[in-house]
């Protein structure tokens, strides 16, 4: 029997030892869930809302449980995880007013009545990542849920604790059995099985952008489904007008929070060279004063990595003798640990530069103008994310209108909203998650026509 190992990323000491799921126990969860789908999607929709909001209820009741255990598997500092937990209850609650607004429309045609449907679509996968592993399951678990779909939800192999916790409250809130399950496993395995799986109506994916076009692939040969959070590389555009104190003071945590782990982070700082020195000079203390330690104590602002292998894979771009603009520290020892690290390589086109580092790593790069700054944050595959600073409101949104980017922020960096619509340009994904549209994303949309002419 295969097993999945989870480790303390702070430590380096075991935490759990999960067993593995099989295609065989992708089948039979599929069967399962196919069948209580049925009769969640004919429950009345006040019915199922309430179940949902008791759900959402039952992880406000052991948010600081649920936190504490992605302090153990995923090295998030305690306040980060706090959010994630609240985070994944107000998905759920959002999710279940939801239920009742899944509103159809009526069209006016010739000879009769038309009007329109949102159906379930049947069992949902979603495939969670490790780098925030309860609000992005949480991101298609609950629309799906709300919209009248069963969920099977694969976490990642090295995150699986929090997701086992959460299905087992759901039962406790009353979800009924086979509605919402957990089977953590290998990618290659669980995952490829679920993907590949008839009975599956849609895949919900966050990761890399190769697996997401494998995914994309394998879902095309039937058709299926499919919603797509991929990578990011995106940018933090300071103007000379901008506050440049205020940018550069809000920069660090721009690239530095979840230890740089996380998609939208602004890892390549574009500053207008008339103000290059300066913001330079005042990022430094910023990013020096960034809290590195123990991600349970409430003052770390920043924890280890998640694995040896994502440590190793960061410095692989930035080797020790690399020199650096600016570098921070980190704790000795064991753990996954990486220090804050500002590079100002001399092209834009360096690796460090345009590939997805997925570490506490930014570059710092000039520009002259506004067309050279929108030039350089369009210079990637990716569209994620991205923030610009200026006192400028002109220029604030042509240039948000010029970014090729699901999500700006302005004086902010700001990216997901659980009442807002998220998700990227270009390699960095497909479709939209969150927001007033989350729950239509996992129905398919009938038209129905009733003549009503007289018969003769």
């Amino acid at each position: 029997m295969h097993e999945l190992h989870v480790i303390d990323p702070a430590t380096e000491e075991p935490v759990a030892t999960i067993p593995a799921a099989t295609p065989r126990d992708v089948d039979a969860a599929v069967t399962r869930a196919a069948q209580a789908q049925r009769g969640w999607a004919a429950l009345p929709p006040g019915d199922r809302a309430r179940q949902l909001r008791r759900f959402a209820y039952a992880v406000d009741d052991h948010l600081e449980e649920l936190a504490r255990l992605e302090v153990r598997e995923a090295g998030h500092p305690i306040g980060n995880a706090r959010w994630e937990a609240g985070n994944a209850r107000d998905l759920l609650d959002y999710a279940a007013g939801g239920v009742e607004r899944l509103n159809g429309s009526q069209i006016p045609v010739a000879g009769g009545l038309n009007v329109t449907f949102h159906e379930p679509l049947g069992v949902v996968a979603v495939i969670a990542p490790w780098n925030f592993p309860m609000p992005i399951a949480a991101w298609g678990t609950a629309p799906a849920l709300a919209a009248g779909n069963a969920v099977i939800l694969k976490p990642a192999e090295t995150t699986p604790l929090t997701a086992l916790r959460l299905a087992e409250l759901a039962l406790e809130a009353g979800i009924p059995e086979g509605l919402f399950q957990v089977l953590p496993g290998e990618g290659p395995v669980a995952g490829n099985a679920l993907v590949e799986h008839p009975g599956v109506a849609k895949v919900v994916f966050t990761g890399s952008t190769a697996v997401g076009k494998q995914i994309m692939a394998k879902c095309a040969a039937s058709v299926k489904r499919v919603t797509l959070e991929l990578g990011g590389k995106s940018p933090n555009i300071v103007f000379a007008d901008a506050d440049v104190e205020q940018a550069a003071a809000a920069a660090p945590g721009s690239f530095l929070d979840n230890t740089g782990q996380d998609c939208c982070a602004r890892t390549r700082i574009l500053v207008q060279r008339s103000v290059h020195d300066r913001f330079m000079e005042l990022l430094e203390p910023a990013v020096k004063a960034f809290t590195v330690g123990d991600p349970a104590d409430p003052a770390t602002q920043m924890g280890p990595l998640i694995s040896a292998a994502q440590l190793e894979r960061v410095r692989s771009y930035v080797p020790e003798s690399a020199p650096a603009a600016i570098r921070g520290e980190a704790p000795a020892g064991k753990g996954f640990w990486y220090p804050a690290t500002v590079l100002a390589p001399d092209s834009p086109d360096a690796p460090v530069a345009v590939e997805e580092i997925f570490g506490p790593v930014a570059v710092v790069l000039p520009f002259e103008d506004e067309a050279d700054a929108v030039r350089l944050a369009n210079a990637t595959p990716y569209g994620l994310s991205g923030s610009l600073w200026t006192r400028d409101v002109g220029r604030a949104i042509r240039v948000s209108r010029a970014v090729a980017a699901g999500n700006l922020s302005v004086n902010s960096h700001s990216s997901v909203r659980y009442w807002t619509p998220f998700g990227g340009f270009g390699e960095s994904g497909l479709g939209r998650e969150l927001g007033p549209g989350a729950l239509t994303a996992f129905t398919e949309t009938k038209n129905v026509f009733i003549s009503t002419e007289e018969s003769k």
